[in-house]
């Protein structure tokens, strides 16, 4: 079964979402291991999931604190624990594709991570998202 680029995207940004509201949820326990949740997201097992979908989830969760210490100066009156928890798996699932995963023009990453958020966050969020991606993706 082919998955398109953009349920690639969609399931990444679920699977980190999922993740990130454990940990938080968890009060700092341990990322828990995503490979079923994947495996459900695509109906596949994983040996036959994308590596763009297993990296960009690997890189994001492996990558976090050094992630997000990327977004911090940026973050203007605000906390990156304040973030809404959708707007943080956006932030850096995009963060993980633009630095760790592929070379691929950070306009394109950048536009990707504007339209998830205008179809599962407000139209504030998603201009932040844009605003603070083109601070930090250079």
């Amino acid at each position: 079964m082919s998955i398109s680029r953009n349920q690639q995207h969609y399931i990444i940004m679920t699977v980190i979402y999922d993740e990130i509201t454990d940990f938080v949820v968890g009060k700092g326990q341990t990322f828990r291991d995503a490979t079923k949740l994947i495996e459900e997201l695509t109906n596949q097992s994983f040996d036959d999931v994308d590596n763009y979908i297993k990296d960009t989830v690997a890189f994001s969760l492996t990558n976090y604190g050094k992630i997000i210490s990327a977004f911090e100066p940026h973050l203007v009156n605000w906390k990156w624990e304040r973030l809404p928890l959708l707007t943080q798996a956006i932030l850096i699932m995009s963060y993980a594709h633009y630095y760790y995963v592929e070379k691929v023009d950070r306009k394109i990453v950048i536009n990707v991570a504007v339209d998830l958020a205008k179809k599962y966050v407000d139209e504030k969020q998603a201009k932040f998202i844009n605003a603070i991606l083109e601070k930090v993706l250079k």
